[in-house]
């Protein structure tokens, strides 16, 4: 009896006549032994977006699913199943996705890493050093010491130094020397080892500016050196000494808070030339 097959067939089309079936391949219809093994549902075409379609060429194609970079797939034929995983950084490791790619610190040009497997350096600079411990930290301990006074841009500008601002005086003397025959002093022009003012229970200062020969020495009446309370000198290099080894010193800034209980005359000697050697009258201030 002859068997009426469709005509106008498409892959993978099925006809039954009876118990018997049949399935088109595309050139002819094969026998398929069992209606139960005729699957007409699966699909024919795999499409993936923005790639090309893959199209089975008959019903017994076989899918091969190729493992890409940094996938690993694993079929189960028991369960029927295939497991896809990721891994990332291209294997090995573990998984970090929330790892920084871009660095940026303001004012600066940011610095982005080139690939997954990219190091940032960290370059110590002037006065910083770093250490790292094995580990996971980094150490950052500034090397600048401290600035000194004399280092501040503030007292360079204005020729500052310590010793000049250390105590409120109501008169700073500039005191040079006249070879060796006498001291000077710059508010009192050119003359030599004139007689100098001050006033009890107010601070003088004197810029000893004469060299290292002539060490300034302040004296009592009789020409004695001055063992009383006030006097404070501060070195070039910010030393500060007080009382008696305060006197007699060169360079630096010698100053004297003289007591209000003081008044009349006073002496400035220089302890090595005799010649140098001049009046210091304190007045006393209730009487002015």
């Amino acid at each position: 009896m002859a068997i009426n097959f469709p005509n106008t067939p498409t892959l993978d089309d099925t006809f039954t006549d009876g118990e018997t079936s049949w399935q088109w391949n595309g050139t002819t219809w094969n026998l398929v032994t069992s209606t139960a093994s005729v699957t007409p549902n699966t699909f024919q075409t795999i499409t993936v977006a923005g790639q090309d379609n893959v199209v089975a060429s008959s019903g017994s194609d076989t899918l091969t699913i190729v493992q890409g970079s940094n996938i690993t797939l694993t079929t189960d034929a028991t369960g029927k199943s295939l497991t896809i995983e990721g891994q990332a950084g291209g294997g090995g490791g573990d998984v970090n996705q929330n790892a920084f790619s871009n660095i940026v610190v303001s004012g600066a040009t940011t610095v982005a890493a080139d690939a997954v497997s990219d190091s940032l350096n960290l370059v110590a600079g002037s006065g910083i050093s770093l250490s790292t411990n094995g580990t996971d930290s980094v150490t950052i301990t500034s090397t600048a010491g401290a600035p000194t006074f004399g280092t501040l841009s503030d007292v360079q500008n204005a020729s500052l130094n310590l010793g000049s601002i250390y105590l409120p005086a109501m008169t700073r003397l500039v005191v040079t020397n006249n070879g060796l025959s006498s001291y000077r002093f710059d508010q009192y022009g050119t003359a030599d080892n004139p007689t100098v003012y001050a006033i009890n229970g107010t601070t003088i200062a004197f810029d000893l500016q004469a060299g290292g020969s002539h060490p300034f020495e302040i004296q009592d009446p009789i020409g004695n050196a001055y063992t009383g309370a006030g006097l404070v000198h501060v070195a070039s290099d910010g030393t500060v000494t007080t009382g008696s080894g305060a006197n007699s010193k060169v360079g630096g800034i010698m100053y004297w808070k003289i007591p209000q209980s003081i008044s009349g005359g006073y002496r400035y000697q220089c302890t090595n030339h005799s010649a140098m050697v001049g009046s210091l009258f304190i007045k006393d201030i209730a009487s002015i």
